[in-house]
């Protein structure tokens, strides 16, 4: 029973599916609270949503167009993440850096083309913060994509000072 608790069975996951993973998550959170510090905690993903909805009446449609959109974005970062990562030879900590960057400028392009999108509504200091937030969230999200085997060798250790 104590096994359960403790190990994560082994799944033929994509590292950049775990890494995209953690990275949505915490995005997400961050443009919630960013969003809810400006007055709508939907308005970031609005603005997301309004590159493929540009005119639509219905505003909850256009919210959770931005959320699908945001998630497919960072899972597609997370994947570039985990390539680059093998190409540097395990540098995660600039690959990091490297896709924040990407992210950055790329929402800073969109908005500056279409006049919608992340950008268009956050502030420069949001928009770096988002930037650290993922950054942070690759390099951890890439310790979730190796570590189930660390993990399920600790098992018979856990289960003896467990009993």
């Amino acid at each position: 029973m104590v096994r359960l608790l403790w190990v994560v069975r082994a799944q033929p996951i994509s590292p950049g599916v775990v890494v995209g993973s953690v990275a949505a998550a915490a995005t997400t959170g961050a443009l919630i609270a960013m969003g809810h510090r400006l007055g709508s905690a939907g308005l970031p993903f609005a603005a997301i949503g309004a590159l493929v909805l540009p005119r639509s009446p219905n505003g909850a449609l256009v919210v959770l167009a931005g959320v699908v959109l945001h998630f497919v974005a960072m899972f597609l970062w997370g994947v570039v993440f985990v390539w680059l990562t093998e190409r540097l030879a395990r540098r995660d900590a600039l690959a990091a850096g490297v896709v924040a960057a990407g992210n950055f400028v790329a929402s800073w392009i969109v908005a500056w083309t279409t006049t919608r999108g992340l950008s268009s509504v956050l502030t420069l200091g949001d928009r770096i913060a988002l930037a650290v937030v993922l950054a942070g969230a690759l390099v951890v999200g890439m310790r979730f994509a190796f570590d189930s085997r660390e993990m399920h060798d600790r098992a018979p250790a856990v289960d003896r000072l467990m009993m």
